[in-house]
This record gives C-alpha cells, structure tokens and sequence, in this order.
C-alpha cells in the first residue's frame, strides 16, 4: 500500500478519500500522483457543494444586482447569473471521472474479457453492438 502524501494527510476529507479508494490494497507508489490528484479533486467538489449549499437547499443562481425596470408591483427585479461554483464543480467532476478511468476505478476500466465473461441478455446485447457502433464511428470522426 502506497504512503499517503503530506499534502493529502494535512486535510481531513482527503485522507478520508485516501483511505476509502486505497483500502483495496492494489495501488503502488507508481499511482502516488495520481491518487493524491484525485483527493484534491474530490475535496475540490467538496468545496464548491459546500460555497452552493445554503441550509437545506442548493443555490446554483447568484443575485448580482438589479434590473434597470421595475416589475409590476414597483420592485427592482433581481439579476441572477449561474453561481461561479457550478463550473467549479463541473470541472472537479470531471476531472475525478477521468482520474477514476486512469486508476481504474470506473466501469470502463473493467477489462473487456471480464465484462463479456457474464451472460448477456439480448436486450443488453444489442446494447452493447449499440454502444460499440458508436464509439466505432465516433473515432472514424475523430473525436
């Protein structure tokens, strides 16, 4: 089991993170970076829920002031643009699923031999032509 980083042990939710996705005892020092950028990037999702979180609800719109016209019952209306800590976490989100697929703690990393060892039905048969259709066109396109 790799050491855990000073940087991750100095905060609490990252070494939580640690402990949980090392537990497995399959990483070696090689993933160190990796691991230790995938802590961050989860107290980094972290911090942007938390900057939403206003009590019981989540505000994903911030007032930034008011509209010039006033609305019918004579009050300014207020403007609101998207609170800065949902792209924030869009990109924290990201980065944690691409992290997750590089570790191989996705679905996706499952090696295909596994995935095709269990029994389809026909319905997730054709699923899966479906899906590799896709992704077959998908790189001809070059995405």
């Amino acid at each position: 089991m790799p050491e855990m980083p000073e940087s991750v042990a100095s905060d609490d939710y990252q070494s939580q993170i640690w402990a949980s996705v090392t537990a497995s005892g399959r990483f070696s020092d090689e993933d160190v970076p990796n691991l230790a950028l995938l802590c961050y990037w989860h107290a980094v999702a972290k911090a942007a829920e938390d900057a939403m979180s206003k009590g019981k609800s989540v505000k994903v719109l911030d007032p930034v002031g008011y509209k010039p016209i006033k609305a019918k019952n004579g009050r300014h209306a207020i403007m609101e643009r998207p609170h800065p800590a949902v792209s924030v976490l869009k990109q924290a989100t990201a980065e944690i699923r691409a992290l997750n697929e590089l570790l191989g703690l996705s679905r996706k990393a499952v090696p295909i031999q596994v995935q095709q060892a269990r029994p389809q039905s026909e319905g997730a048969r054709v699923l899966s032509l479906m899906f590799a259709d896709r992704e077959r066109k998908a790189k001809a396109a070059g995405a």
